[in-house]
């Protein structure tokens, strides 16, 4: 339960969460929860949806037959799909080649 301090002191607890607080509980981050999230039912308006404890918790354990907690196996990984595998170094004996123009570079490294 979330608890919202006022300016009178006074403490709320309310089981109702914003987006980026959902994806954490969820431990999502916020990409991956608004895309896989977004059949949840949810509270507020459009700019700003609350969502409940207790349907988050049901879609963890996967509770709500029409939308299934599962990540596809390249976001479970953590692989980027823009960026790729990381590579140390380009062999000495292998030439760059420009995709558009066609030219062909020496590489640099000795």
């Amino acid at each position: 339960m979330k608890e919202i301090s006022l300016k009178d002191g006074r403490i709320i607890k309310t089981p109702w969460l914003r987006i980026d607080e959902a994806a954490a509980y969820c431990g999502l981050s916020r990409t991956a929860f608004t895309k896989h999230a977004q059949a949840l039912p949810h509270g507020g308006d459009p700019r700003t949806r609350l969502y409940d404890e207790k349907i988050l918790d049901a879609w963890i354990r996967n509770e709500l037959p029409d939308i299934p907690f599962t990540l596809a196996d390249d976001e479970s990984a953590g692989v980027s799909k823009k960026k790729g595998p990381r590579t140390s170094r380009i062999p000495a004996d292998m030439p760059l080649i420009h995709p558009r123009t066609g030219k062909v570079y020496a590489s640099k490294e000795k």
